[in-house]
């Protein structure tokens, strides 16, 4: 899971040099394109899934990496988006005590709030002011996937890698009538540079499939309540790796903050018996 956040922290500033090219509705079409061409070996379209796994991969390949690119898009703050985010362990959290029954003690309630408090911080210390259309989006995109990713973490009758390929293969018409509505279907490739494939590539290849991967075999192998406060770390690889490629200056609101987010995870995983943790 650290592994996971430190990619997903990564993919805030990738997806956001893809955007400088790319439209939010032309980057979820692109990644469903490529994503269901890598795994396509998996797909095997004439063994169908069920209608409740469909929905969850309609909900994640197309509502909610939608929203999300087009939240990151739309803010100059990453931080602002990225603290969006940390909705998904609560929801998560929710979700799955309603729906699984997943008991969830007082304290890892606690340690959710500590953290989402360092996140909180860490978006009011910055300089930009928080887009309140981009916390929504971001809102909106995180109860589409926290939904989604219980309901095919959950499931044992599809593999990960082929839920993977039925994900972006039930996109593909949604997004492609939502991008010819937009505009062109893909971006002047004049304009795409070196840094905006790579970027696109790192949003797809490690963070869309690898990244998801890890997650669903996680809330398959372990309770959703263990895996997901782990997610809560996002934030502060944000603010590292923003620091990496734009070079800001690391602030001592940075260090604080990253430090309560800290301490909140702590506090989940005090006392949890290694096997889970």
């Amino acid at each position: 899971m650290i592994c996971t956040v430190a990619v997903w922290g990564f993919n805030f500033v990738a997806t956001r040099i893809a955007l400088e090219v790319f439209s939010p509705v032309q980057m979820a079409f692109a990644r469903s394109i490529l994503t269901l061409v890598i795994l396509l070996p998996w797909w095997k379209p004439f063994k169908p899934i069920s209608t409740k796994l469909l929905a969850a991969a309609l909900s994640i390949g197309a509502v909610a990496f939608y929203l999300l690119y087009a939240a990151i898009g739309m803010t100059e703050s990453l931080t602002t988006v990225a603290v969006g985010t940390q909705l998904l362990p609560p929801l998560t959290a929710l979700l799955a005590l309603l729906f699984f029954q997943e008991r969830i003690s007082s304290r890892k309630w606690l340690g959710i709030l500590i953290a989402t408090t360092g996140a909180v911080y860490l978006a009011g210390a910055t300089t930009s002011m928080l887009s309140v259309m981009a916390l929504g989006l971001t809102f909106l995109a995180v109860l589409f996937y926290s939904a989604g990713s219980i309901i095919i973490g959950k499931s044992t009758s599809v593999s990960v890698w082929r839920m993977l390929a039925w994900m972006s293969a039930v996109s593909l018409i949604p997004l492609g009538l939502m991008t010819a509505a937009a505009g062109p279907l893909y971006p002047d490739l004049g304009l795409m540079q070196v840094q905006h494939w790579l970027a696109f590539l790192f949003a797809v290849v490690l963070s869309g499939i690898l990244g998801q991967a890890a997650l669903f075999y996680l809330y398959g192998k372990y309770p959703v309540s263990n895996v997901a406060p782990w997610l809560l770390l996002v934030p502060l690889f944000v603010g590292f790796s923003s620091i990496l490629i734009y070079g800001e200056s690391i602030s001592l609101s940075l260090l604080l903050g990253g430090a309560i987010v800290l301490i909140g995870v702590w506090v989940q995983y005090r006392g949890t018996s290694p096997h889970i943790a």
